[in-house]
């Protein structure tokens, strides 16, 4: 999916703009009266931040209540996974 961006946005955030492309995501850009004059498309992935510890363990966790929530088993995910390893 294209965004549209008038070309003196993209002049003022151009950086901020190719950061949060997807590889393959494009931007249109537009003149004054809204008609398209060029496209940008990006070639790379958006760098991640990385996580602190805590934020880390914050989104495993967030992700194991997830999990837990919508298992339907008799046993729990954990016992099925240790049973699995055995």
């Amino acid at each position: 999916m294209s965004r549209y961006v008038s070309i003196e946005t993209a002049g003022r955030e151009l950086e901020s703009i190719l950061k949060q492309l997807s590889p393959g995501e494009s931007v249109t850009l537009v003149d004054s009266n809204g008609s398209p004059v060029a496209a940008l498309i990006s070639l790379t992935a958006p760098v991640e931040k990385k996580l602190s510890s805590e934020e880390w363990l914050a989104r495993w966790e967030a992700l194991a209540q997830e999990v837990s929530r919508a298992w339907k088993g008799e046993k729990s995910a954990v016992e099925t996974l240790l049973e699995m390893r055995r």
